[in-house]
């Protein structure tokens, strides 16, 4: 991963429990976001996870091995929007999928 430029998107839904989805994506060229990431297996880049907490306790993890995030827009004003949909398990081996996820005017800060 060193000297790659990345992109870390992640995203939080309020309530209880509270639930995350985390990504980290290789990105094909910093100055141009737009395009199709497929989800790899086992590894720590490309890959995604989905965190249900409750009273901030980690309750549920989904490790995503399969499926795509996909930006299909990098705006000017340094916002994405997109798409994504995958497919994994969790803790208990028991299959997950996450479909038809969408993101809108997402701001983008470079770290």
């Amino acid at each position: 991963m060193a000297g790659k430029p990345m992109l870390n998107l992640s995203g939080t839904e309020q309530g209880s429990p509270t639930m995350t989805f985390n990504s980290l994506l290789v990105l094909k060229d910093p100055n141009e976001l737009a395009g199709s990431y497929p989800l790899k297996t086992g590894s720590a880049v490309n890959s995604a996870n989905f965190n249900i907490l409750d009273s901030g306790a980690m309750v549920g993890h989904v490790r995503f091995g399969d499926g795509e995030i996909v930006i299909d827009k990098y705006a000017a004003s340094k916002t994405i929007s997109g798409h994504f949909s995958a497919a994994g398990k969790d803790e208990s081996s028991k299959p997950e999928k996450l479909t038809d996820g969408r993101s809108s005017g997402i701001p983008v800060t470079a770290q």
